[in-house]
């Protein structure tokens, strides 16, 4: 579908007194808003993207911080103009509001319990490994153990990615034959690790599964967007 890119300086005021009765999702390539894209894609549910210019400071302005006070991007605006952050907590809410959908299990749905658990698990262990792997000065200031930090964060990435190896069914979904919101969310942090080869080395889940959403029009319409 069509995605119209709006003001960058899209007001708070504007996101809670104007909702258009669609989703905005406030966007910067290569970030966490990469599995809420491909989740919205996927489900056929209309949306807009704000970019929010990181390097320039921009998630530090008053604007964004009175729509989401951790600063954090993605953040997501609700048809009825509520805004929510966290990517997992922003899938589990478009779950909530699109119900039956089919990549988000209902409460009722016997794997709903694993689906919560690996999705928070990804969005709390990878998902934060990479902020380190790709931000050390976050953690530390001195710039000589930087390097460090980073091989650090690799080795981590790597054990996670294995234990997310494990935890994959037979394939070549993360619960089988069909595709869910996990697999999204494993897509994207395989696209945010810089070798592929090494990630796939002994992990061949991992591999197929990364091949099978590649395949589909929504990882292409994103990836689009990102790289």
């Amino acid at each position: 579908m069509p995605i119209r890119f709006i003001d960058p300086n899209y007001m708070v005021l504007d996101v809670m007194q104007q909702a258009n009765g669609s989703y905005t999702l406030f966007w910067e390539a290569l970030s966490g808003a990469m599995v809420v894209e491909l989740v919205l894609e996927e489900l056929g549910i209309s949306y807009e993207l704000t970019p929010v210019n990181m390097a320039a400071g921009e998630h530090k302005s008053t604007r964004y911080l009175a729509l989401n006070p951790t600063g954090q991007v993605p953040a997501l605006a609700l048809p009825d103009g509520r805004v929510i952050g966290e990517s997992a907590a922003i899938i589990l809410t478009i779950g909530e509001q699109n119900p039956g959908n089919r990549l988000i299990p209902d409460p009722s749905d016997a794997c709903r319990p694993a689906f919560l658990r690996w999705l928070i698990y990804m969005a709390a262990s990878p998902y934060m490994t990479f902020v380190q792997f790709n931000h050390p000065e976050r953690f530390l200031t001195d710039p000589p153990v930087h390097a460090g930090l980073v091989e650090n964060a690799k080795d981590r990435l790597m054990s996670q990615f294995t234990l997310l190896e494990n935890a994959v069914d037979e394939g070549p979904f993360f619960f089988g034959s069909e595709i869910g919101a996990l697999d999204l969310y494993l897509f994207m942090l395989i696209e945010f690790f810089p070798d592929h080869e090494t990630l796939f080395a002994g992990r061949e889940k991992l591999r197929l599964l990364h091949s099978k959403v590649m395949e589909r029009d929504s990882a292409r319409t994103v990836l689009a967007r990102h790289r």
